[in-house]
């Protein structure tokens, strides 16, 4: 496997990624970027759907979202470039950007953001014209709402039949049809753990529980990130409902977070699973799959990777959730961004971009589990850290809440932060 340094992947996607953002940032909040940049009037969407009646999408009430134009005709033809590729910081492998600049006689020019509103509030004010944008699901229902996004021409994307079928037929919950994204990468919710200070065993008894255990006092990460780290509290409190309305629930998940800060000097971090849990700083840590699958290229050169460990909670009892890449509606090489899309979700290009690179698993059918423990793709001390289709089926999903319902939860977390 190839390794990089860390200073390679500073500001990594990662780092701020939560339902929303997980910190307060110097930029609007991104419900005041989209109600700002909100039409006056809301029309309907291509299909006859009012834009402004698009309701929030469940797993059990999945949302075909309006058509707010045509595709682009399949036979447009394929455009010079330069590509705007619009991403967080470090969240591609570079190699594959110059084989597909190769193949198309393109240049790529990457612009990355820190966090969702700073992305969004760029591509609206048009301080940055993306063709290919990495927008968080959370977020999509009101990116088509104001029309910051343009539909998929599907022709354009054959490789979309290389994903999990949940992606292409009928498409996901929270866009059937997959009218404008497609996925880019999965992942789950669990522990990261150092396996040379704690065992496989403990952590299996402990559970959640790890993060507020007083043995690893000051050796604690949390995400710095509310969506995150209210959820995987209300988890540990016992209760399943992690997209909760319940101020109760919510206030019992400030607590308990307030608890292990204040009793065992858990840290909120960026960076506590994938850089610093190697380099020894943490012991326990809040933590996605792809973070502490791609923690292994960061251990010390005198470490092995066998020290580092992931734990998960069985199926239902956990979350599972992924990415997306869109096209903005202002691209001005929507042809040759449909290409871009096609050419990562090819089967090799995805894996290797996994593989050497981001850590972070990409729906497949040609992913089996057993293949990534055997080509050492994910360590076979973390055979949790691989997703697989039936867990996505039957984990539990965040989805986007209300405005009202997030304003309890950013509540918590000032006073989490304060």
């Amino acid at each position: 496997m190839t390794a990089r340094h860390p200073m390679e992947r500073h500001w990594s996607r990662r780092q701020f990624l939560g339902r929303a953002a997980g910190s307060a940032v110097a930029v609007p909040s991104l419900a005041a970027i989209l109600a700002a940049c909100s039409k006056p009037q809301e029309g309907s969407g291509g299909d006859g759907s009012p834009a402004s009646s698009i309701p929030i999408a469940t797993l059990d009430d999945p949302v075909t979202l309006p058509l707010n134009a045509d595709p682009i005709p399949a036979d447009t033809p394929i455009e010079s470039g330069p590509l705007i590729y619009y991403n967080w910081a470090d969240y591609i492998y570079k190699k594959e950007i110059a084989k597909f600049e190769e193949k198309f006689g393109v240049e790529v020019e990457i612009t990355t953001f820190n966090n969702m509103e700073e992305g969004i509030a760029k591509v609206e004010s048009g301080q940055v014209q993306p063709d290919v944008f990495f927008p968080t699901k959370g977020y999509l229902r009101r990116l088509v709402q104001n029309d910051l996004v343009q539909p998929l021409q599907h022709e354009l994307i054959p490789n979309i039949e290389n994903m999990w079928p949940i992606y292409s037929d009928p498409g996901p919950y929270y866009d059937r049809e997959w009218r404008y994204t497609v996925p880019y990468t999965i992942y789950t919710w669990g522990v990261a753990y150092r396996r040379d200070r704690v065992t496989d065993d403990e952590i299996a008894a402990q559970g959640w529980d790890a993060l507020w255990n007083n043995e690893y006092e000051g050796e604690i990460s949390l995400y710095n990130s509310y969506g995150d780290t209210i959820a995987v509290a209300i988890l540990r409190n016992g209760s399943l409902d992690v997209n909760t309305d319940d101020p109760a629930l919510i206030d019992e998940a400030k607590n308990a977070v307030l608890e292990t800060i204040d009793q065992n000097g858990a840290r909120l971090t960026i960076n506590g699973v994938y850089a610093k849990l190697p380099a020894g700083d943490y012991t326990v840590a809040e933590s996605w799959s792809g973070d502490i699958v791609g923690a292994q290229w960061y251990l010390p050169k005198d470490v092995d990777w066998d020290v580092l460990g992931y734990w998960r909670p069985e199926p239902g009892k956990s979350m599972t959730d992924n990415d997306l890449i869109a096209i903005p509606s202002g691209a001005t090489n929507p042809r040759l961004a449909h290409e871009f899309i096609n050419f990562f979700l090819d089967e090799r290009v995805a894996y290797d971009n996994f593989r050497y690179w981001n850590g972070y698993q990409p729906p497949l059918t040609s992913i089996e589990p057993d293949k990534l423990i055997a080509d050492g793709v994910v360590p076979p001390n973390m055979p949790m850290a691989v997703v697989s289709q039936d867990m996505f089926a039957q984990d539990l999903t965040p989805y986007e809440l209300s405005p009202e319902v997030d304003q309890l939860w950013q509540a918590a977390w000032t006073e989490i932060t304060s």
